[in-house]
């Protein structure tokens, strides 16, 4: 889930307390909705994105590049300057691990309150090579060059690569959603015209009200969902029906919120307004269907969570099993 609707009493909660406990349950929170700051943060990770890219293929070159004969660089070849090798690799891949130490850092915590996920297991990964890679480098840098050959900086700085690679793109795909979602709630208009007391008044769409009478003359759009009391006209439902013609309405049709009043005159009962509209329920299925996991991704988090379970208690008993060590837990 990229976002969250939270209902709290200001009297008892805070934001600061909000956001404190979303910490603690192993999420980042990006407090609250601002366009601006959003268009923001794209940029940032677009220029992260790039250049990262780049370092990806630099790094490739030269760790990768003497298995594909590609010609190497003789002061960072392993089996001529070990040593140089290593600290580049060394020195390229500490950038990587702050790249993605959201991810880390969410797959750690994940583990720690027992709801390991996919993070769960690229953090693993990522640090166990990291880690035994430095260790590698230190043999290295005390003359044990052979130790070259078992180095996995690249592995854990392109997973971490990887896993940034498909969110940037899926983060595209939701931009271009909310792009989708913003030209469908235009499509209302943001005032109408209800009819008190046989006097017309241009209201908001916030003031109507179920059962007002809601007037729409020729050129103008339905302002909420309602029924025909009065007139006959042709409605455009492009939008919803994907019709190209205007079907004709009279007493008694229905009318969307959003389409189209060609050329007549009509007045219509408001029914459905907010949260209850056709307009509003597609974007809420829209945005259900956007944050929603795809059924993969939760075959995927299920099995990373028996993964990291079972390795748990295999490490659990192998501890145990030697003397004089137990592992005791609450």
């Amino acid at each position: 889930m990229a976002n969250a609707v939270i209902e709290y009493d200001e009297t008892k909660l805070k934001l600061k307390d909000i956001e404190k406990f979303i910490k603690i349950s192993g999420f980042e929170s990006q407090g609250l909705y601002n366009i601006n700051e959003e268009k923001k943060s794209n940029k940032i990770k677009k220029i992260n994105f790039i250049t990262f890219t780049c370092i990806s293929i630099i790094l490739l070159y030269i760790s990768m590049g003497h298995m594909l004969g590609i010609p190497e660089i003789k002061i960072l070849s392993p089996h001529i300057n070990p040593v140089n090798y290593t600290l580049t690799l060394f020195f390229i891949t500490i950038p990587y691990l702050v790249y993605g130490f959201g991810i880390i850092k969410s797959g750690i915590l994940k583990l720690f309150h027992k709801a390991p996920n996919m993070d769960t297991l690229v953090a693993i990964g990522v640090l166990s090579s990291f880690f035994y890679s430095t260790f590698e480098m230190f043999m290295i840098l005390k003359g044990n060059t052979e130790y070259v050959e078992h180095l996995y900086f690249e592995s854990a700085a392109i997973v971490i690569f990887f896993i940034k690679l498909g969110r940037y793109i899926e983060g595209i795909s939701k931009d271009k959603t909310k792009e989708a979602i913003k030209e469908l709630v235009q499509i209302t208009p943001s005032s109408a015209i209800i009819k008190i007391n046989g006097e017309e008044k241009e209201v908001t769409i916030d003031e109507i009200k179920k059962g007002d009478i809601v007037v729409c003359h020729a050129g103008s759009k339905i302002a909420v969902d309602g029924e025909i009391i009065y007139g006959k006209s042709h409605i455009d439902e492009t939008f919803i029906t994907g019709e190209s013609k205007p079907s004709t309405k009279e007493i008694g049709d229905k009318v969307i919120a959003g389409s189209l009043n060609h050329d007549g005159y009509l007045e219509y009962k408001a029914e459905k307004i907010g949260k209850d509209s056709t307009i509003s329920q597609i974007v809420r299925l829209v945005v259900e269907a956007t944050n929603t996991k795809a059924p993969i991704a939760k075959i995927a988090d299920k099995i990373s969570r028996n993964i990291c379970t079972s390795t748990y208690y295999n490490c659990n008993n192998n501890i145990n099993n030697i003397p004089n060590f137990r592992i005791f837990s609450k």
